[in-house]
């Protein structure tokens, strides 16, 4: 190895040609040096004799650079070693570029080992200026070249090199920017070695922006010029900037790309909100958060976004409020919008959002944030197996879209529903959270709990002397092509039900209605309905004993007053069957009180039994009890048949009538 020793040089400076000379240049006159020194200490027996200036070069053990060591004097000691001065430590590559300069009040240096120590404080820089570094206590080699430092490091990292905290990456310029605060390091030990620089124990990293503390932090260095390009923190990690704190095990910081890898059980908080993962990586540039592995979140009770879907208020039910949200899936994707692009946060795979008993799970979530810095939510997407519950009420779709604006959730992909005793699907549903609106669209079918007040829904027709008023337990089944069910404003009033289109609703005993359109008013409290209005092209029908069939263009049943009326532009007609004779009415309207069980035809009526017929102005009869009367100009016409079984009877009753004791 080729090396050159001067002492008691006049000249400050040097160059690499002057100090790396071949041996037989040097090893005479230092032989004669040591001899002289030796002999003049054992002979006078004084202090270690001084050299005056010394500089040594020495070439490292990889061969990419040379350790250049000056010091202001060298003094040698009886063991070999020498006392420097103001010592210096430059360290060159090969093409000439400075990587390092150190400097200290004095060490000591080891000839033989080519190392230096010293408890004396040392300042130590990077030759770009990124670096500077101060602590006491400190020993290395120089074939290395390698360094460690003892105690109280201190260290500066130029945020000029960084454009964001923790030496964010940004382009070099060559420009400073005035004022600009460095990136502060403190921690009890320093290592230095090609390619690596690592702070031990309680390592604590800080600029304007946040600070990082650690077990150790390790400084990734370029070959040539030892820039930082990476840090990696170990042990106890924990990330502090503004209201986020983010912990670890690990912490993997790549300047040039800007990125942050959190591993080890990464875990944040932000405020009220906390969240953890497998692994976190953070693009402070963009930022931009992803997190993989097992990711869960928690969230205050008053979030938005990914808890909007829990303002959906089911009929008679309360929406979730007032507890924390928590979030599960497999990766979440964060990027913050500003003023010239929207941003969002994204969950995917087996998500699930829970608060109480209200969940939804699906396998993509999209939250959508408005241009500008204040995060604002714009929308909620969920995609894929979408399952909203809450309780005992499910929505199921392939789509869910949530518009925070206009306050409303669309579902797409064969939504199907079942909300309290309801059920249903259809091609969409709409719902508008604020007016208490449920829409759907599109090939509906429904089961719904049979109402209260009329056990037959419609125009009844078994026996007894009043309708029903108990519901059987038996749904109704409703097709159509729209339906939309409102909730009341307030708590006095009637939530209504809608169904528009071809609707068909059909329950016991084979009972069906036609119409085209059929609205329904509901008691809010206990489901029971209050009111209901069918028009259309209406027929309606039942099977079995005492069969019915309606014809006519309106239905209105009020609970208020307990009446069912059946009206038509066309007139109304009634068919119904006694012990399997046909009995018709017909007339311009017929309104059946569901309290006596009696219907009133008005409007030209005629009733017809197998008896005869009958017309009034008003003709009035009881399907369950056979009871009829007629009023108003009435003509009654009876059946041949029907006469003579009177005639036949006659006798007999006169008969009776005059009978003997």
């Amino acid at each position: 190895m080729a090396r050159s020793k001067t002492f008691a040089s006049q000249r400050a400076d040097f160059t690499l040609v002057a100090v790396v000379l071949s041996k037989a240049h040097w090893i005479v006159p230092v032989f004669v040096t040591c001899i002289a020194v030796a002999n003049s200490s054992r002979a006078l027996g004084q202090a270690p004799a001084s050299t005056g200036r010394f500089h040594i070069t020495e070439k490292s053990a990889d061969s990419l650079r040379v350790s250049i060591l000056t010091g202001a004097e060298a003094v040698v000691h009886a063991d070999g070693t020498m006392a420097l001065t103001d010592p210096r430590l430059v360290t060159v590559t090969a093409e000439g570029k400075t990587n390092l300069v150190f400097t200290a009040s004095e060490c000591l240096y080891d000839r033989d080992k080519k190392t230096i120590r010293s408890p004396g404080a040392l300042s130590l820089s990077t030759g770009d200026g990124q670096m500077q570094l101060k602590g006491v206590g400190f020993s290395g080699n120089l074939a290395g070249p390698t360094l460690s430092v003892s105690s109280n490091v201190e260290a500066n990292l130029d945020r000029d090199l960084g454009r964001l905290p923790l030496g964010q990456a940004r382009q070099k310029t060559g420009i400073s920017r005035p004022g600009a605060e460095p990136l502060r390091i403190t921690s009890r030990q320093f290592e230095l070695e090609p390619g690596r620089a690592v702070f031990g124990g309680d390592v604590l990293v800080k600029d304007a922006d946040g600070t990082l503390g650690s077990d150790t932090v390790a400084a990734g260095l370029g070959e040539d010029n030892w820039e930082v390009q990476t840090i990696r923190a170990a042990g106890n990690v924990a990330l502090q900037a503004g209201q986020i704190k983010t912990t670890g095990e690990q912490a993997d910081y790549d300047l040039a790309a800007g990125l942050i890898v959190f591993q080890g059980n990464p875990s944040w908080t932000m405020g009220d909100r906390s969240g953890r993962a497998g692994l976190l990586m953070v693009h402070r540039e963009s930022q931009s958060v992803s997190a993989e592995g097992d990711v869960r979140m928690k969230l205050p009770a008053g979030a938005g976004g990914e808890a909007s879907f829990f303002e959906f208020q089911a009929p008679g039910g309360a929406a979730a409020r007032g507890k924390p949200v928590e979030i599960h899936s497999n990766v979440f994707l964060f990027q913050a919008a500003d003023a010239e692009r929207t941003g969002f946060a994204r969950y995917i795979g087996a998500v699930r959002v829970a608060r109480e008993e209200s969940r939804l799970l699906c396998s993509f979530l999209n939250v959508h944030l408005a241009k500008g810095g204040g995060g604002v939510v714009e929308s909620v997407e969920a995609t894929i197996g979408v399952n909203l519950v809450q309780g005992t009420d499910q929505l199921t779709a392939q789509t869910a879209h949530y518009d925070l604006a206009r306050k409303t959730i669309q579902l797409r992909g064969e939504p199907k529903w079942k909300l309290g005793a309801q059920s249903g699907r259809a091609r969409s549903v709409n719902m508008i959270l604020d007016d208490g609106v449920f829409r759907a669209r599109g090939r509906v079918r429904m089961r719904l709990p049979r109402p209260k007040g009329d056990g037959r829904f419609l125009l009844p027709s078994g026996t007894g002397s009043v309708a029903k008023t108990k519901p059987s337990g038996e749904p109704l089944l409703v097709v159509c092509d729209a339906f939309e069910y409102r909730q009341a404003v307030d708590a006095e009033g009637l939530d209504s039900a809608t169904f528009t289109g071809n609707v068909v609703l059909t329950g016991e005993e084979g009972m069906t209605v036609r119409a085209q359109n059929v609205v329904m008013g509901i008691d809010s409290q206990d489901a029971g309905l209050a009111s209901l209005d069918a028009e259309g092209g209406l027929m309606g029908s039942t099977t079995g004993e005492n069969a019915m069939r309606y014809v006519g263009d309106r239905l209105v049943y009020s609970m208020a007053d307990g009446t069912m009326r059946l009206t038509g532009k066309s007139g109304v007609e009634i068919r119904t069957w006694r012990e399997g004779a046909e009995v018709v009415a017909l007339g311009q309207a017929a309104i059946y009180n569901l309290g006596t069980g009696w219907m009133r035809l008005t409007g030209n009526p005629v009733l017809k039994t197998p008896e005869g017929e009958l017309r009034g102005r008003e003709v009035v009869f009881s399907p369950q009890s056979q009871q009829l009367k007629a009023i108003g100009r009435w003509k009654m016409t009876l059946n041949p048949s029907t006469i003579a079984k009177m005639r036949k009877q006659a006798p007999k009753q006169d008969g009776k009538e005059t009978g003997t004791p």
